[in-house]
């Protein structure tokens, strides 16, 4: 499934940026007449003049760098561009941080339909792995060492889960981000002549954003929070890059990148083939975390507004952003190309000689009448003196009389057995499997700008 995509800087790229101020401009001009603040032949001849092949780039660009205030000449460029009596109604009453901010929230949102994408084929990798790994044992692992048997659905299960709740978080927080701040100079709608509020909501519904109560300049926290939720989304995908390159090393084999043969590991040993989809997850995860700082430092505006706030705002975005589409992208491959190793799983599973299922005979020693602590300690013992003696956990069970009176040897290789110890695994990986599809299929109903190859 696929959507336009661009490549990420391209997005935030000055031309895309210089063209959105334009069509802000001539947004405002159409609302304005509307509100019969200025002619509407006015605003149809700068919506005719508002597009960058209607202006001398190079000169404008020029000029900005004379200025250092990339709004008065774009405002200069495209009023002088206007015929007639035209230009003198661009940019009426409005300030350079109500345009650029706008034009920040509107790259923001078209990013966000891509990330968007991202995330419905993540979701459907996700629940394919989920499906067809739903019985597929392995080793669970807690502190890094073997803790019971589990599925490698059940893992998937829990990103999937993980990864619901980042999408739920997006989404609640989408009427908060997508905004319009339209007051003026300073937020207080001094230059519209009674109708700031009202021409606030008209070009708000013209753009598709939301409004805010108080247009203040100072107000960044919409922005800042996006930020945030990218960074926490990095977080969790980078957590499971990190596993999976870590289960991909020769000691563990369960997994691998299928990448192709023409695809080389090493410049000087010749028989590497390194991952590396889930270092580019790692690697651009941690550049994106990096942002947060930078976007809550934005979030430190003094009085009404100040231009180190607007440029740290601006740098956090134009760079986070881009970082999320590269890294959802390489995750979505990652996800694609992943391969599990059943039998490797297996062989790993056995590692401990029947030590991951020792909670299974505790429990099944405790029901027998043993009670818990007692089978506690009983196994505990039996576990060391496997370890020390090489032998499986179920040799020393079998030749302990306390286990002799309550079970028989077939109790005792029934309750060792990885595969009848699984807990709700194999459903839970099902039922997960079949969330991220639907909230795949939502995400594309509910957003026609994503669409299924």
């Amino acid at each position: 499934m696929t959507t336009d995509r661009e490549p990420p800087a391209a997005l935030f790229a000055l031309p895309r940026k210089i063209q959105t101020w334009l069509d802000i401009e001539v947004a405002l001009a159409h609302s304005q007449a509307e509100l019969g603040m200025i002619p509407a032949s006015a605003a149809e001849e700068i919506a005719r003049r508002g597009q960058l092949d209607q202006l001398d780039l190079p000169a404008l660009l020029d000029d900005m760098a004379v200025t250092r205030a990339p709004i008065v000449s774009l405002v200069r460029f495209l009023s002088a561009a206007c015929q007639g009596d035209a230009g003198g109604y661009v940019h009426w009453g409005a300030t350079t941080q109500n345009v650029m901010q706008t034009a920040e929230v509107l790259l923001l949102r078209n990013a966000h339909h891509i990330l968007l994408d991202y995330f419905a084929g993540c979701l459907d990798a996700l629940a394919s792995h989920a499906e067809q790994g739903a019985t597929v044992v392995m080793a669970g692992r807690t502190q890094r060492r073997h803790a019971l048997p589990i599925t490698f659905g059940f893992k998937v299960a829990a990103w999937i889960d993980e990864l619901l709740r980042h999408e739920t978080r997006f989404r609640e927080a989408t009427p908060r981000v997508f905004t319009l701040i339209f007051g003026g100079a300073v937020g207080a709608w001094h230059s519209f002549n009674g109708q700031g509020e009202t021409l606030q909501r008209t070009l708000a519904a013209r753009l598709g954003l939301g409004c805010f109560a108080v247009p203040s300049r100072s107000v960044y926290d919409h922005v800042v929070e996006y930020i945030l939720l990218l960074g926490l989304l990095a977080s969790t995908c980078s957590k499971i890059a990190q596993e999976l390159f870590v289960l991909m090393s020769e000691e563990y084999g369960e997994i691998y990148e299928e990448l192709g043969d023409a695809v080389v590991g090493s410049s000087t040993m010749p028989q590497k083939v390194n991952p590396k989809l889930s270092v580019q997850v790692i690697a651009l995860a941690a550049q994106l975390r990096a942002q947060l700082t930078l976007a809550l430092d934005a979030g430190q505006v003094s009085h009404e507004g100040d231009a180190a706030s607007s440029q740290m705002l601006y740098a956090a975005v134009d760079t986070a952003c881009p970082l999320a589409l590269e890294m959802m992208g390489a995750f979505e491959e990652l996800l694609k190309k992943l391969r599990i190793v059943p039998a490797a799983m297996r062989a790993n599973l056995g590692l401990s000689n029947g030590l991951i299922t020792a909670e299974n005979m505790m429990m099944t020693l405790a029901r027998q009448g043993l009670g818990r602590q007692a089978a506690h300690d009983l196994v505990h013992e039996s576990a060391l003196a496997a370890q020390r003696t090489g032998c499986t956990l179920g040799d020393v069970l079998n030749n302990d009389p306390r286990v002799q009176n309550l079970l028989t040897p077939e109790q005792v290789h029934s309750a060792l057995n990885p595969e009848s110890y699984l807990g709700d695994c194999v459903a839970l990986a099902r039922q997960q499997a079949q969330r991220a599809h639907t909230k795949a299929h939502e995400i594309r109903a509910h957003h026609p700008e994503v669409v299924q190859n």
